[in-house]
């Protein structure tokens, strides 16, 4: 069963989940009508830590939702009903985050109607800061439903489209945000299988057991697969994000290339990195089945 066929997960009874439960309850209250989107590394803790039991090094405070909208009045709109009800306050500088009186901040990332023709987003009113959001579309299609506690339910990204976000996350940030984003990414492709498809595996895909078989290579191809069902059957522009993901992934798995993202994805073990993301990318483009990749020895850079 493919991630976006699933059923609704169920978190209900995780109580440490409470405070992320009333979050939710508060942002309904303030905004009946937004249906906000779970994206970042709450979506990871939720779908790999709650879910599966999934140990997470990297821990954020932070939680990101992306709101699809008609246009930035509308986005306006919901910011400015998440502020009035007297629970979150505005961010002095950044106009997409706010912050809640008890749980931190939240970021609202905006997309949809407003997007321009790159895929990306220039915040009003000047248009100077600019917010890569491919591929958000068609996590919003794909999205899981998580049922929470205290009676409360949130859409979230799915574990492919996740990795697909990720990948033109590090592509438009990479340099900037020290490397969390591979993190993320790497945490995915090690525990895919692991994140309920090991069965699917050996009951749909049993041509990849054989003498060679290898538990990462064959999780980070089912990732790219998966991923490619789920942006060619949630979305109208799957030709054009598999072409831009593959020239990342083309650049990032090149033996002789930099290895910037190996280097991240597993830092003392580059050629294990290149083979993940070397598997992941055969996945993206249909393969059949994960190769080998072939490392050089370079140093990763």
């Amino acid at each position: 069963m493919s991630e976006s066929s699933a059923p609704a997960l169920d978190l209900s009874k995780e109580d440490e989940l409470g405070w992320f439960a009333q979050l939710i309850l508060d942002i309904r209250t303030a905004a009946p009508a937004l249906e906000p989107l779970l994206v970042g590394a709450m979506a990871r803790n939720l779908l790999l830590q709650y879910a599966h039991g999934v140990e997470i090094e990297r821990i954020t405070a932070d939680v990101d939702f992306a709101l699809a909208v008609s246009d930035w009045a509308a986005f306006l709109s919901a910011r400015e009903a998440l502020l009035a009800c007297g629970v979150f306050e505005a961010h002095p500088t950044v106009l997409h985050k706010l912050r809640h009186a008890r749980f931190g901040s939240i970021d609202l990332v905006p997309f949809g109607a407003v997007e321009r023709p790159d895929g990306s987003i220039a915040w009003p009113p000047d248009g100077v800061e600019i917010m890569e959001v491919l591929g958000y579309s068609e996590a919003n299609a794909a999205a899981v439903t998580i049922q929470l506690p205290q009676h409360q339910v949130i859409r979230a990204v799915s574990l492919p489209m996740l990795a697909v976000l990720k990948i033109f996350a590090w592509k438009a940030r990479h340099a900037h945000t020290q490397g969390k984003d591979a993190y993320d990414l790497a945490v995915i492709l090690r525990n895919y299988l692991n994140a309920g498809n090991t069965e699917r595996l050996y009951a749909n895909f049993a041509h990849l057991i054989s003498d060679n078989f290898d538990f990462d290579r064959a999780g980070a191809w089912l990732l790219g697969r998966d991923a490619r069902e789920q942006m060619s059957r949630y979305g109208t522009r799957f030709g054009r994000l598999v072409e831009l993901l593959d020239a990342v992934l083309i650049e990032e798995s090149d033996p002789d290339g930099r290895l910037t993202l190996v280097s991240k994805l597993t830092q003392f073990n580059p050629a294990k990195g290149l083979d993940m993301l070397s598997a992941l990318r055969t996945g993206l483009l249909g393969s059949e089945g994960p190769e080998p990749a072939c490392f050089h020895g370079k140093q990763a850079s």
